[in-house]
């Protein structure tokens, strides 16, 4: 599964653009003195009177977005309103109908809250790389995407950027100075957000020149065979149930994928197709109690008097390595949703047992064991 990075451009677009008339200036330098000042003052439709075509250009975003997509954007214009500063803007040249104006702004370092949203967004994105989108997990995705990027952008010490912006402005059809609508607006609002569009356009330019038989074939999985499903044990007072256990085929692998899995989750290097063994779970905290509780310790194949061993709670197999059920603290009754995947050597056709070891269960705040380790074996009938 490929997951998409999204950094809301939609709200981007929005913000520069959602402006609802039309008044600007005749003085090139108080019609951007005007609009900074609006949008310190988080008044963004007001803003919008100094721009050049706002509203023929915003008409069909408007209409799309949606509720949450409305109270993000909201929250990212009072926060960007909050911290915002200038200098008194000076006209740098006039020429008839067009001018150039530059002024000293300060505002949140949008760049650099952008990037830090990626590299936390990142494990998240990889660790699910190998399983199929549903409308489900893209919008569970696409929520805590939201989620991180707020808390960068609305944290106390949120970082701030001091920077000289050069505005262009037209006169329109009744002689007022309006700003164009270009990229010097763009950095105005969005400190730095040209760094984050410049390396994404840089890894285009990689891939354009470097495949030149096409697209870069989609990564895509295969279920090899199928253990087990809707398996529930007792780990009292934890009760877990596999909903799923298979082995895969990974097919069409990227490299920085591949790279990462070799550097950080397996002993033996793979390339952009390899089998993994997986397995999907959900555990449930059934008491008040806070408890404890890792999920899957251990899984140990079985073929032709072999055995290979994978240690899943304390030795970094496991290539999947972000999910719910990482966070082994249920603070009472909750539940929470697991994935494993661990890279094989192991013919999958000639496993013949596989062994699952579960954690044991913890009160958090007495450290008393509430439950044991638990082996669950799965004999494979041929």
């Amino acid at each position: 599964m490929t997951k998409k990075i999204i950094l809301t451009p939609l709200l981007f677009s929005a913000l520069i653009l959602s402006f609802l008339s039309a008044c600007g200036a005749e003085n090139p330098s108080s019609t951007v003195d005007e609009f900074l000042s609006a949008i310190q003052n988080n008044d963004f439709e007001k803003a919008g009177t100094f721009v050049q075509g706002g509203t023929a250009s915003l008409s069909t975003v408007q209409e799309d977005m949606n509720k949450e997509d409305e109270k993000l954007a909201i929250k990212m214009i009072e926060s960007i309103s909050k911290e915002y500063d200038f200098e008194n803007p000076q006209e740098v040249s006039v020429d008839e109908d067009k001018a150039v104006v530059k002024a000293e702004i300060t505002s949140l370092d949008m760049g650099l809250i952008m990037t830090s949203t990626m590299a936390e967004i990142m494990p998240l994105a990889f660790a699910n790389a190998f399983e199929e989108d549903t409308p489900t997990t893209e919008k569970a995705f696409e929520e805590m995407t939201e989620k991180i990027m707020l808390k960068y952008i609305t944290a106390e010490d949120a970082a701030l950027v001091t920077r000289t912006v050069e505005f262009n402005l037209e006169k329109d059809k009744n002689g007022k100075f309006k700003i164009i609508d270009d990229e010097n607006l763009e950095e105005a609002l969005f400190a730095n957000i040209s760094q984050l569009e410049d390396m994404f356009g840089e890894e285009d330019g990689d891939v354009t020149s470097n495949d030149t038989s096409g697209e870069q074939p989609e990564q895509t999985f295969e279920v090899l065979s199928v253990v087990a499903e809707n398996k529930t044990y007792d780990a009292n007072p934890i009760t877990i149930t596999l909903e799923e256990l298979s082995f895969k085929k990974a097919m069409n692998v990227s490299e920085d994928q591949q790279f990462d899995i070799n550097n950080m989750y397996t002993d033996e290097p793979i390339d952009d197709e390899f089998n993994y063994f997986y397995i999907k779970f959900n555990a449930e905290n059934t008491i008040e109690k806070d408890v404890a509780f890792n999920g899957i310790n251990e899984v140990v194949l079985f073929a032709e008097g072999k055995q290979e061993k994978f240690d899943i709670a304390y030795d970094w197999k496991d290539f999947i390595d972000y999910d719910e059920a990482q966070d082994a603290d249920y603070y009472g009754p909750v539940s929470k949703d697991g994935e494993v995947g661990v890279v094989i050597k192991t013919d999958p056709a000639k496993v013949e047992k596989i062994r699952i070891v579960l954690s044991e269960s913890r009160d958090i705040n007495s450290y008393e064991t509430l439950a044991e380790e638990q082996i669950i074996e799965f004999d494979i009938i041929k």
